[in-house]
């Protein structure tokens, strides 16, 4: 390997990381663009080498937000404070109180902001036309309140009411996203700029308004939809499958010629390709176009999403017809 660099700890590039973490190469370089969760170091080659803290911190970093973690809240943490997370939630899942076994307590909405909240559970709001079961799992007075715990929260909704909508409090209102399927901004006066960031990471907004009908039905409209089946695109920040298959194996089985054979093996093996690399594709887009970042992210998410299900196409397949899938038939 060709680089400048002088001795110092184990250096992986991002495959190995990949393996060695069990979070997929998308997922990692999602986590670095998107929220600088790691620092690697550039070769004279161009290859990017990652250390054996970026190693622990991706470790870290999966354990974490499978647990419920947002991955923005998280990410700028050095190792030793992701360690002390990880921790405090073994001995939470250990104490009496936990019950692993129990299933989890059903979804619900939460808001921000007291007066609304007395609003909407007040007996003259029109709550049957919202079709959301109150009392409200759960209130917090402010932003900062619920910046401290609103992601150990299961919420299918989240009600923000603010004054002001600036950058500062669009920031905010991001970083509580990952808390709930879906987010809605009420607001008095809001910058252009700061509500449509908003709206184009989907969260809904829409001015306070005085008419208790007129709220209930913006909160109506604003439900998230059913939840998806597995197999369809998972979030930002939930772990995508790694790459199953070597570029050589797919194009060993793009090349299998029999005459009893349908051409099934050989059309599958070639779209894992081409969705293979328009997922590398993307991920270039990302770098050079970041005015276009969260529609190259989602690009991302679903060729690796179809990617992984035409994988498991291809292991039916190979089963059916009696294939070798490992890097030496």
């Amino acid at each position: 390997m060709n680089s400048p660099l002088a001795a110092g700890p184990a250096l992986y590039r991002i495959g190995a990381v990949s393996k060695l973490s069990g979070v997929p190469v998308p997922t990692l370089r999602i986590w670095q663009t998107r929220y600088n969760a790691f620092s690697p170091t550039t070769t004279s080659g161009q290859h990017r080498l990652y250390d054996e803290q970026d190693l622990r911190k991706a470790v870290l970093l999966k354990s974490l937000t499978g647990q419920g973690h947002g991955i923005r809240l998280i990410a700028g943490l050095p190792v030793e404070q992701l360690q002390a997370l990880a921790e405090k939630g073994r001995q939470l899942s250990r104490s009496p109180g936990m019950n692993p076994s129990a299933p989890a307590r059903p979804a619900a909405w939460a808001v921000v902001g007291q007066p609304l909240a007395q609003r909407l559970q007040s007996d003259t709001f029109p709550s049957a036309r919202v079709g959301i079961a109150w009392p409200l799992q759960q209130v917090w007075p402010d932003l900062t309140s619920a910046l401290q715990q609103a992601l150990t929260h299961n919420l299918e909704g989240l009600v923000v009411s603010v004054n002001t909508v600036n950058p500062s409090v669009a920031e905010q209102i991001l970083a509580l996203q990952p808390a709930a399927r879906q987010t809605v901004v009420l607001y008095g006066f809001g910058q252009k700029e700061a509500l449509a960031r908003l709206t184009r990471a989907g969260v809904v907004v829409h001015r306070e308004t005085l008419d208790d009908a007129a709220l209930a039905e913006i909160l109506r409209r604003s439900r998230p939809p059913m939840a998806s089946p597995n197999w369809a695109l998972r979030a930002p920040n939930e772990p995508l499958p790694p790459r199953q298959f070597s570029d050589a194996v797919l194009q060993r089985v793009a090349n299998i010629t029999s005459d009893v054979l349908c051409e099934c093996p050989r059309h599958v093996a070639e779209l894992i390709a081409q969705l293979g690399r328009f997922e590398d594709y993307s991920l270039d887009c990302l770098e050079q176009s970041p005015k276009d970042k969260e529609l190259h992210i989602q690009l991302n998410l679903m060729a690796a999403s179809a990617r992984a299900l035409f994988e498991q196409a291809l292991q039916m397949v190979a089963d059916h017809e009696g294939i070798s899938l490992h890097d030496s038939p």
